[in-house]
């Protein structure tokens, strides 16, 4: 549903990127748990058909009371159908698979729902964003209900409004919600025999005061991904009309002038990043947000690891002022603006002074930024230029 046309458009918020992702993944997980518990289904009706077939022999005659002929067959515990399947090799109950299955239908529904949630987060509000860690499909409901986000942008809080309101959305809700934090239900999967039909049902539950009436699976099943695939390519639409106007996403960088870095015998090891100032370090904006994006034929993302920035001018060694992170990073693969606050208080060279006080990390030649090794050990300089 989704093309790389939509990923090199998104540039600016290129952090919005990665949730269109792993939305898509979860979809396709969605659609996964329903094929399979189809193809269990099947393939349990079919082991029930191949067993009436084999215990055709075990009827025999008889006579009623009445003296009517008739034929007879004793099924017991002994003789009924065994169900198993394998995964990964191994033997798996069905009726575990199943339950299992169906709740990671409507958990990887819901986190469809969540992770769209992000992009409306990352892409949109942007410089003013939520916590990432925060951020649910009823926090954005809750946030696009407020005047400053409903006037911005008028398509996304019609599209929330209208999921939050929808009753296929307050079941899939609702029913994650008992499922994965408070007990099972009710489901029933019982194959017929002789002649009697499958029984496949989602049971009832009684959750906040609503009842929730039994369901037929298939039935359900398909109601609820048809209403995720709609929902998705919906949002797709508002989302690419209202991300262009770049209401929030102001003073971002995907790159830095570079890193210079020393070793010296008889100077302590020093390495900062710096970008160029721009008029003078006194007129440049108070805040800026930077993720490192390379874009050549492919697109090259990293989190920005500097926890300080130095502003340099005409040479990367004479240095007007700082900009200091605001929050940290670890080791991790997510991927987000980090905003840099503009240090009013501490200007010119002395910003050195307390580079030095940070831990000095050395870095290798790399996509994201230009490296200036300076030092009078060969091995380092050699070290240093080879790739990450």
């Amino acid at each position: 549903m989704v093309d790389n046309a939509l990923k090199r458009d998104l540039i600016k918020i290129y952090s919005a990127w990665q949730f269109i992702e792993y939305t898509e993944k979860n979809v396709a997980t969605v659609r996964y748990c329903a094929e399979t518990i189809g193809s269990l289904i099947k393939k349990m009706t079919m082991k029930t058909v191949r067993w009436e077939q084999d215990v055709a022999s075990d009827f025999i005659d008889d006579i009623t009371e009445e003296g009517r002929k008739v034929k007879r067959l004793s099924v017991t515990t002994d003789n009924t159908p065994t169900y198993e399947v394998r995964v990964a090799g191994e033997k798996v109950d069905p009726w575990f698979l199943f339950d299992k299955l169906l709740r990671d239908f409507f958990q990887y529904t819901m986190n469809s729902f969540d992770s769209i949630s992000q992009i409306i987060n990352a892409g949109l509000l942007a410089n003013k964003e939520k916590k990432v860690d925060s951020v649910d499909i009823q926090i954005m409901v809750r946030c696009f209900g407020q005047q400053t986000y409903r006037a911005a942008f008028p398509q996304m809080h019609a599209w929330l409004d209208k999921i939050s309101q929808s009753q296929e959305f307050q079941y899939i809700e609702a029913i994650n919600n008992r499922t994965k934090h408070t007990a099972d239900i009710a489901n029933k999967l019982s194959m017929g025999i002789l002649g009697s039909s499958n029984t496949t049902q989602i049971g009832p539950f009684f959750r906040k005061n609503v009842q929730h009436d039994k369901m037929e699976l298939t039935d359900q099943l398909q109601a609820t991904l048809d209403f995720l695939t709609t929902s998705w390519s919906e949002f797709l639409d508002v989302f690419k009309v209202e991300y262009v106007n770049d209401t929030f996403s102001q003073n971002r960088r995907h790159k830095i002038a570079g890193v210079r870095q020393q070793k010296l015998k008889d100077d302590p090891d020093l390495s900062y990043a710096y970008i160029d100032v721009e008029g003078d370090f006194d007129s440049m904006h108070e805040e800026l947000y930077i993720l490192l994006v390379r874009d050549d034929d492919e697109i090259y993302s990293h989190e920005c690891p500097f926890n300080t920035i130095l502003v340099t001018g005409d040479r990367n060694i004479d240095v007007l002022g700082r900009y200091i992170a605001e929050d940290i990073v670890g080791d991790d693969c997510l991927l987000h603006y980090r905003k840099y606050v503009k240090d009013n208080a501490v200007k010119g060279s002395i910003c050195k002074f307390y580079t030095h006080q940070e831990e000095t990390v050395f870095y290798h030649a790399n996509p994201y930024f230009n490296v200036e090794s300076v030092s009078d050990d060969e091995q380092f300089l050699r070290r240093t230029s080879l790739p990450f």
